[in-house]
């Protein structure tokens, strides 16, 4: 038999490629093969926020990026879609230094308008 080392479906002899990941089989599962480990890590934190909806969108992020998060704390407030106490995203250790670049990458851009464009937009 073989094995995905993506999604870990098993294969009958013959097949050497997973339809679905588009990854070569390999023999056997372990961590040597195994695309995602799977043993436990420290979750550290990678942001907080205020809203859960801010919170939910960045994970989102993570997740389809193979990122292992979580979002912890909050509690439901008076006002609909408010909490009450801080959210915090949580990354595993190995994977923080990623999660950071993506992050970064997609939330702390710095402002798009370019000051010397205002200046075009003067002149005309």
């Amino acid at each position: 038999m073989a094995f995905c080392p993506n999604c870990e479906a098993e294969y009958k002899p013959g097949i050497t490629i997973c339809p679905d990941c588009n990854m070569e089989l390999v023999q056997e599962l372990n961590p040597k093969t195994r695309v995602h480990d799977i043993e436990h890590g420290n979750p550290v934190v990678l942001q907080s926020f205020k809203t859960s909806a801010e919170a939910d969108m960045v994970l989102d992020l993570l997740s389809r990026n193979g990122i292992r998060s979580f979002v912890e704390g909050g509690s439901f407030a008076v006002l609909p879609s408010s909490f009450s106490a801080e959210i915090l995203l949580m990354v595993d250790e190995r994977d923080l230094e990623r999660a950071t670049e993506l992050y970064e990458a997609y939330f702390d851009r710095p402002d798009s308008s370019d000051s010397s464009d205002d200046g075009e937009r003067n002149e005309q």
